[in-house]
């Protein structure tokens, strides 16, 4: 069945900070659209139709947050959560409807607002098991450092291997004025933060930041002479979401993320990708920590699962491989619901040579990455300047 061709012709980000006292959600909401929209060069009667990104009302702060950000009188909305892969979700439904046909414009917006939530933290601390693993008991901290502590027994990685990995985003993010953390953090400095949870420091893991990302997309008909980025390959797998379920099963143990892998798989079979590390000049991860990173490496193909050390050094040292994280990534800035449209929204940039100071010379091709729930859902999104 053949299917409309779909490009992303427009990028607005607010600025991610932890709060945005002074701003409503629809203020949020409309100051990241409407910057998308000058970037297409479109006005809001353009838009077919409208999808926005937001948490459940418990994370977000805020009961039904579109009945008060819903513009466009007469267009169909939608409202999608993934947890933290909500971002990618909200693009992938908005390039839904434009390569089915039944629309030519996508105004899709992810907004996050949990600076002014007071129950975040609470259900956080209750996403595990509530029979098998709340005895642990287990945080999303405490998860990821299992995790972080597990790649190190089976695979070798140390803390120096994190605070590197960490240091490389902190840097990148100085170049990235949106950027909620814009630090100047050497290795050293990470290892002497404050301690979170073994073996992650403070400054290996994420913010908690607000603020909202919106991106058009476009068929072939209206993309005309604009800038485009097109989107070549995407595709979305869950996996089983109780963690004591992925630890030694042969398709992939607990830090192996298997659903990541298939899903760059069916991304890369879609985009005519064979190998990742000469085909790819930019990588946009979801990876709020930097041990999070790490497990990405060997499940995006760039190396095998032994080899994680390796490649962590490797990046210093091959200019040829891809730059990872060029916007820092969300261990500078992890607005949740909207940080996967904005590993989208950063490889737009990439690809269209618009990135500004962060812009890596010569990108053709990017791929983002996001992560949600459990670590049970994962997206890939591959964005290139040639149409597919």
């Amino acid at each position: 069945m053949s299917r409309e061709r779909v490009g992303v012709i427009g990028v607005g980000q607010t600025t991610y900070r932890r709060h945005h006292s002074e701003l409503s959600s629809a203020d949020l909401i409309w100051e990241a659209a409407e910057r998308a929209l000058a970037d297409a060069g479109l006005g809001i009667d353009a838009v077919d139709v409208i999808v926005t990104g937001v948490a459940p009302d418990a994370l977000s702060g805020e009961n039904c947050v579109e009945k008060t950000a819903i513009f466009g009188a007469g267009k169909p909305f939608v409202r999608v959560n993934t947890g933290g892969v909500t971002g990618s979700s909200t693009v992938f439904s908005g390039a839904s409807y434009v390569a089915s046909g039944r629309a030519r414009v996508a105004l899709v917006i992810a907004l996050e607002r949990m600076g002014q939530a007071t129950t975040s933290q609470q259900v956080f601390n209750t996403i595990f098991d509530p029979v098998y693993e709340k005895d642990f008991p287990l945080t999303t901290i405490t998860m990821a450092a299992l995790r972080a502590s597990m790649l190190m027994r089976v695979y070798g990685y140390t803390e120096r291997h994190w605070a590197e990995i960490a240091a490389r985003n902190h840097r990148h993010a100085r170049d990235n004025p949106l950027a909620h953390l814009r630090l100047e953090l050497t290795p050293e400095d990470i290892l002497d933060s404050q301690l979170l949870a073994w073996p992650i420091h403070r400054y290996e893991a994420c913010p908690m930041s607000e603020g909202a990302c919106a991106l058009v997309l476009a068929g072939e008909d209206v993309v005309g002479g604009r800038e485009v980025a097109w989107i070549q390959g995407m595709a979305s797998t869950s996996d089983s979401y109780a963690m004591g379920d992925r630890f030694h099963r042969p398709e992939g143990s607990l830090v192996d993320l298997l659903s990541l892998r298939l899903s760059a798989e069916r991304a890369y079979a879609e985009a005519g990708i064979t190998d990742p590390r000469a085909q790819i000049d930019v990588v946009e991860l979801y990876s709020p920590f930097s041990s999070a990173e790490a497990m990405t490496y060997p499940a995006l193909g760039f190396c095998r699962p032994e080899d994680g050390p390796r490649f962590v050094r490797e990046q210093q040292e091959d200019p040829s491989l891809p730059v990872f994280n060029p916007s820092g990534g969300p261990q500078t800035a992890n607005p949740v619901s909207a940080t996967a449209m904005v590993r989208i929204a950063e490889c737009a940039l990439q690809v269209r040579g618009v990135a500004g100071a962060r812009q890596v010379p010569d990108a053709t091709r990017a791929v983002a990455t996001g992560q949600g729930g459990a670590t049970q859902f994962s997206t890939v999104c591959v964005l290139g300047k040639e149409r597919p």
